[in-house]
């Protein structure tokens, strides 16, 4: 990984979601809030759309972008739970495949540092994931019942987490050959 490769407009995209993110404790419940968060999700969009258009895609870009939405989301739920916005549990169906990321974290860095394994890709059950999380948030933020849409995001995290952890579960790809007898 190295830090040039987001030195690029997706990059500053991403960036400017970071200090979206840093800010959103202060700024979501406000006014504002739900107008600052779609901005958050057009950088999401656009960072991506950049990178392609630019041809300035790399994993270094990929992995800052997916930290940065984390940080968004675990610091919007984290406010909206803190202001009883929404019940506490939320946050376990919210970030289901988070969570089971966490238990993957030593063979993705790992695979990550050395350049091994599947290229970091979003997969469909993720992009399912991350549009029902949003869907979630801004349910929440306008006041409508997201119980059901939590239901669904944890379901859909669920899938999507252990579909990552097939596709790195570890030695994938480097087992040794068998010997012959």
């Amino acid at each position: 990984m190295k830090l040039r490769h987001l030195y690029n407009v997706a990059g500053a995209l991403t960036f400017s979601r970071l200090l979206i993110a840093a800010a959103m404790p202060f700024v979501i419940l406000g006014r504002f809030g739900l107008w600052i968060y779609l901005l958050a999700l057009l950088t999401d969009v656009l960072d991506g759309a950049a990178a392609r258009r630019t041809a300035t895609a790399s994993p270094a870009g990929a992995a800052f972008d997916a930290w940065v939405d984390k940080t968004l989301h675990v610091n919007l739920a984290w406010t909206l739970a803190v202001a009883d916005r929404i019940p506490d549990v939320w946050m376990l169906a919210w970030f289901s495949r988070e969570i089971l990321q966490v238990v993957m974290h030593p063979v993705l860095m790992h695979r990550f540092r050395t350049g091994t394994g599947p290229a970091p890709r979003t997969s469909l059950l993720g992009k399912i994931t991350a549009v029902l999380l949003a869907a979630c948030v801004v349910a929440a933020l306008v006041g409508v019942d997201a119980t059901v849409l939590t239901v669904s995001t944890g379901i859909a995290g669920t899938a999507t987490g252990l579909h990552y952890a097939w596709i790195h579960r570890p030695f994938v790809g480097h087992m040794p050959a068998e010997r012959g007898r």
